[in-house]
């Protein structure tokens, strides 16, 4: 999470791309790429074992920025969600929460293990949506009012590219459907 002045924050929509993240973060440094998992001790657990949480990625929230819905996780087992890992300085996690419209209520902030490709974790900060999809659907079958934008997902599939995020996960992200608006972005737009 945090180390003195810096901490680590783990993106896994639009902030996979570097030119999207220094918008407003320029002081972000890759520092690796993970999939998020929540490992947590249940109070009613016998055997005194932990159980690992799993996520999937979703759409949800239509975004005036990005005309269409904005990314967010959702706890589901059997699904994984990958994304880049920044290195960020400490007075800019204000920036971050105001980009993800932590101050209005549209994302939470939360610490969690990042399951490292090497086998070893480091907790960093995760933004989820405080509204929740109440219906789950494949990534490939979204109904209109969940698909996020052609130019949302393009940033998204070229960060995945850019942070080298396993083929087989970047294959799935270019597999999203999504609306056809493909025309310009207001990045300083909150919502």
């Amino acid at each position: 999470m945090c180390e003195a002045k810096r901490c680590y924050y783990f993106a896994y929509g639009s902030n996979l791309l570097q030119t999207r993240m220094h918008v407003n973060v320029d002081s972000a440094t890759r520092a690796g790429c993970g999939k998020l998992m929540v490992s947590f001790q249940p109070k009613a657990n016998r055997y005194n074992k932990k159980v690992i949480q799993n996520y999937r990625l979703d759409f949800f929230r239509y975004s005036k920025r990005w005309h269409g819905c904005s990314a967010t996780i959702v706890p589901h087992n059997g699904y994984e969600v990958w994304g880049a890992i920044w290195e960020i300085d400490v007075q800019q996690l204000s920036s971050l929460d105001f980009q993800e419209g932590v101050h209005q209520n549209i994302y939470f902030r939360f610490n969690a293990p990042i399951f490292l490709p090497d086998g070893s974790t480091k907790t960093c900060y995760v933004y989820q949506q405080v509204a929740e999809p109440s219906t789950h659907y494949k990534l490939t079958q979204f109904p209109a009012d969940r698909q996020p934008s052609y130019v949302y997902k393009d940033v998204i599939v070229r960060g995945a590219a850019e942070a080298k995020l396993p083929e087989v996960y970047q294959e799935l992200l270019r597999g999203i459907l999504c609306n056809d608006y493909k025309g310009s972005v207001d990045l300083q737009l909150i919502e």
